[in-house]
């Protein structure tokens, strides 16, 4: 007969912010049926893996701490895998490593969830059990499991993505776009909010396009958004860059003490015949009007973009190009993705492949310039006040964030001796007083 399962559990978070807000949804719904959680894989019953899936560098990240759990599983413990890789290697993954006890795909936290309480004794009598509409309407209110000391919390608005872009997997594993309703989207911000989270993070596979489907748009959630009570931000990423509206840039500056003036925007390349063979929308020349729009319309305001090396076709005159590009444009935040050879894509079928060695180097080259220019603007931000969120304070030290940066992706600022019970979530006044390449350094003004 089989042991009955300990209710304390792990959750491992592999992948993007998007994975994160669904971990985090799910430990909501554990904390309504009475489990505990810990940090520590070594100190719980359950372990559950949320996998990525994405490309080949995270599938490897995720078979390996997959692996790395089952070879040290002992009697009594649980292991459940879910996610991205989950969704797409189901198969592979039963085959090759059976120490898992169970696989779930994605937007089955609740199947997960039931599959635990079958398993499991509660530690303290249930409260009433979330029953989506969809994976995306949030939790009942009942507390996280484990309240980390971060200021931010993502929010999940959609998920799946209807772009084709001929590189992406998506599609394939969270297939067509779906939004969320904007009423669970309040419900879960207001929650983020009552636990002391200073600022929301809008995310999805494509944010701009939040509401196509239910005749609703970003705008109007950005409006109900903006409208709750509290002292926080807003962030948003992952925004297509032809769906980058007007009457977006007219929101954002409508709320100005809200929403943050930080843009991310994914372009993957910036020459018109690469454009076409990735099937994504766009031009060169639309990119650098969009992009002088944005800065005429709102000063100051922190673009971020992502960019993909090595795409098949890419030439060593498509590279030079976009380096050019990049150079023109002086983006404030930039990434680079190598191309990865994804199985079920149109372009894995491509010819022309680009090397891996000359994909590799071109990266770095992209991120050498990227360097310079980051350099460069965060110079001239030295001097300037700002306001700031502290993520971190130890030993007298504190990591604070401007606009300008996002959590895990962006630099911030080292505040050194300082004074007083700050703590984090504080919103505290910052004078920038030195600049590196990604971080900057600061003193609070008392």
């Amino acid at each position: 007969m089989r042991p009955s399962l300990s209710p304390t559990l792990s959750i491992i978070t592999l992948g993007c912010p998007k994975n994160q807000a669904d971990s985090q949804r799910l430990e909501r719904l554990f904390a309504s049926e009475g489990f505990s959680c810990t940090e520590a894989p070594e100190d719980a019953g359950i372990i559950l893996i949320n996998t990525c899936g994405f490309i080949e560098a995270a599938r490897a990240e995720s078979i390996n701490e997959i692996l790395e759990l089952a070879a040290c599983k002992t009697s009594g413990k649980t292991l459940l895998v879910f996610g991205c890789l989950a969704e797409r290697y189901k198969e592979e993954l039963v085959k090759e490593i059976p120490e898992i006890d169970a696989i779930f795909g994605v937007g089955q936290e609740p199947a997960i969830v039931e599959y635990c309480r079958k398993n499991a004794k509660a530690v303290r009598t249930p409260k009433s059990v979330w029953t989506p509409k969809s994976v995306w309407t949030p939790a009942a209110h009942t507390e996280i499991l484990s309240p980390r000391p971060l200021p931010y919390a993502y929010l999940k608005i959609a998920d799946g993505c209807n772009r084709g872009c001929r590189f992406c997997a998506i599609p394939l594993i969270r297939g067509r776009f779906k939004s969320a309703a904007i009423t669970g989207i309040l419900e879960e911000a207001v929650m983020h909010l009552q636990e002391g989270k200073r600022e929301l993070i809008l995310v999805a596979q494509d944010l701009a396009s939040f509401g196509v489907d239910t005749g609703e748009s970003l705008v109007t959630l950005l409006d109900a958004l903006a409208s709750l009570d509290g002292d926080f931000w807003i962030r948003l990423m992952y925004l297509y860059p032809t769906a980058v509206s007007d009457a977006l840039i007219d929101c954002i500056k409508r709320h100005d003490k809200v929403i943050l003036r930080y843009l991310d925007i994914p372009i993957q390349h910036s020459e018109d015949g690469i454009l076409r063979a990735m099937g994504r929308a766009g031009s060169r020349g639309g990119y650098i009007d969009l992009f002088e729009r944005i800065r005429s319309q709102l000063p100051d305001v922190c673009l971020r973009t992502t960019l993909m090396a090595g795409f098949p076709g890419e030439s060593a005159r498509d590279f030079k190009a976009l380096l050019s590009f990049v150079e023109e444009v002086k983006f404030d935040r930039l990434g680079v993705f190598a191309y990865s050879d994804e199985p079920g894509t149109a372009a894995f079928g491509m010819t022309k492949k680009v090397t891996k060695k000359t994909t590799l180097r071109r990266v770095e080259e992209i991120m050498l310039l990227q360097a310079e220019i980051s350099y460069e603007k965060n110079r001239a931000l030295v001097g300037r006040q700002f306001r700031g969120l502290i993520d971190e304070v130890q030993d007298g030290t504190a990591l604070a964030r401007l606009y300008c940066h996002a959590p895990e992706i962006d630099g911030c600022v080292v505040i050194e001796n300082i004074r007083g019970d700050f703590t984090t979530n504080d919103f505290i006044d910052i004078r920038i007083t030195d600049a590196e390449e990604y971080d900057l350094r600061g003193d609070i003004i008392y």
